[in-house]
């Protein structure tokens, strides 16, 4: 910690939102004032009783201890972290000589644009009628590329950092890397980890110190899917040979006479690979020791750590389905003489696409048809249409993959007759009367809350993914309500399969989403196509 830092002591003031009696309400017993209570109420009237995992993280994060929170999507973590970021006390910092002055108490680090104006929302909703106008100094939202970001930052007065989907922002590689990925994480390191570094290097947190090479190492944890998982002395071998290159930050220990900062690091896939970099590789936060249990706490409200199995990483509430589109032969299905490209449903098992008379030991696999991936495909946008009003759906959201023009997706769109909007920082999604088709590219949907939503659509393999990014994506439906019950939900998969009557084999996408699948446990549904033959 800085000499600059140390100069400045703190003094305790009331919260953004004050007090005013004894608790009453359920958030109120969990530390919230009844102010902020009462406007929780009057302007989210559907958050009536905190979530399993509001009730678990708002108490820890209004304790001086390290917090990492695994919770399913839709459970509520975002907006318990800002609630419980607003109730904690206001502080000003003296200086030699000088009048107390405010300085900036937390950080909230997220992913995305859209989810940083999604906290700016709920701020101004929470904050009473006679601060809104002075919002600048309750809460900002800051882009790091701006060049007034980084004085605005408030490096040496900050107690809580929290890193909402901190997966995301960190992209750490898999449990067991290749040489290739451990390289490119080394030496391409995300914004989010790079800010976290330079922090590190300034403020010592309350459960850092000597890196624990066996963090995030269980010895019962369950397989995924079809994995093979390596003998405990092999696993604890590979994770010790990890970390004898130090590149971060170490973690600098607890001066005395000051205030340690706060790390809190929430997500739906909190995993030991998380865990095991902030324990093992860094020490920064280490939890699950004698040392810092009073520190430090891990938080698991998906039931993963105690062994359940892989598909509880995602809410039950949700069904899966996916749809694959073929070519037929080299001309286009125009030509063909159809009005829709060939359309059928995923196989429950990639080797079931085969007819029998043509298996062998294992499917040979094709490269999936269709365009270049920045190219936008109008046979999956034809499909996405079909599934759209063949659901009947009410309110549905439409994932693309990344490097799409959202603009010329839209247009094509809304030339095959879709109620379509476009989500954005400026314009984010809204209950609506009629249904409507809310389009957003992949990377920006973590996060995201969209009321009353019931389908999620994604396009293209880019779209998404890998197991983890599913998980998050699919997330976006069946989200807790205000009964405190999930609404179902559903997921519908379109993805790019053969060219022409390539019958004796699979294609590469085909194969990808059946692993998936199995990754996460999960069985896909079929989706009703009786209205082709109609």
């Amino acid at each position: 910690m800085g000499s600059d830092v140390l100069a400045r002591r703190p003094i305790k003031m009331g919260g953004v939102i004050p007090s005013l009696g004894k608790p009453s309400s359920a958030f109120e017993k969990l530390g919230l004032s009844p102010t902020l209570c009462a406007q929780l109420t009057a302007t989210m009237p559907h958050v009536a009783e905190p979530t399993p995992a509001q009730a678990a993280l708002i108490p820890a994060v209004l304790s001086p201890s390290d917090v990492i929170l695994r919770a399913h999507t839709g459970s509520g973590k975002s907006l318990a972290l800002l609630l419980a970021l607003l109730a904690k006390p206001r502080l000003l910092f003296r200086h030699a000589g000088k009048a107390p002055a405010a300085g900036i108490s937390a950080w909230i680090i997220v992913p995305s644009n859209e989810l940083a104006e999604q906290y700016m929302a709920w701020a101004r909703a929470l904050v009473p009628t006679q601060l809104a106008t002075s919002m600048d100094a309750v809460i900002q939202c800051v882009l790091l590329n701006e060049p007034e970001g980084r004085s605005l930052l408030g490096l040496e007065t900050i107690r809580t950092v929290a890193l909402d989907e901190a997966d995301a922002l960190l992209q750490l590689p898999g449990r067991f890397p290749s040489a290739k990925q451990v390289w490119r994480h080394q030496t391409h390191s995300t914004p989010g980890l790079q800010l976290l570094n330079q922090v590190m290097l300034r403020r010592a947190t309350y459960s850092g110190g000597e890196r624990l090479l066996t963090a995030g190492l269980e010895r019962t944890g369950p397989r995924r899917g079809p994995e093979k998982r390596p003998p405990e002395h092999v696993r604890r071998a590979q994770y010790r040979g990890a970390e004898k290159a130090q590149d971060l930050a170490p973690a600098l220990p607890r001066e005395p006479g000051t205030v340690p900062l706060q790390l809190i690091c929430t997500s739906a896939t909190a995993n030991s690979v998380l865990r095991h970099f902030l324990g093992a590789r860094t020490g920064w936060l280490r939890t699950n020791t004698r040392e810092t249990r009073d520190t430090a706490c891990y938080l698991d409200q998906t039931g993963l750590t105690d062994g359940a199995s892989a598909s509880a990483a995602l809410p039950r509430e949700i069904s899966h389905t996916c749809l694959v589109v073929d070519t037929p032969g080299d001309a286009p299905y125009a030509d063909a003489g159809l009005q829709l490209p060939p359309i059928r449903n995923l196989a429950r098992s990639a080797s079931d696409a085969v007819p029998r008379e043509m298996r062998t030991e294992r499917a040979p696999v094709s490269p999936s048809d269709g365009p270049e991936e920045h190219v936008i495909d109008a046979a999956l946008l034809e499909a996405l249409a079909f599934a759209f009003a063949a659901d009947g759906v009410q309110s549905g959201l439409a994932l693309f993959p990344p490097r799409w023009s959202m603009r010329k997706t839209q247009a094509a769109l809304e030339a095959l007759g879709v109620p379509v909007q476009v989500v954005s920082p400026e314009r984010r999604a809204a209950p609506h009367e009629s249904p409507v088709l809310y389009l957003l590219q992949s990377s920006s949907a973590r996060g995201l809350d969209v009321p009353g939503l019931t389908h999620v659509f994604l396009v293209g393999m880019p779209a998404v993914g890998d197991a983890v990014q599913y998980t998050h994506l699919a997330g976006r439906v069946a989200r807790i309500g205000r009964d405190g019950r999930r609404a179902p939900g559903k997921v519908v998969t379109l993805l790019r399969g053969h060219k022409g009557q390539a019958r004796d084999t699979i294609s590469s996408n085909e194969e990808k989403m059946s692993s998936l699948y199995k990754r996460l446990g999960l069985v896909p549904g079929p989706f009703d196509l009786s209205l082709l033959d109609a």
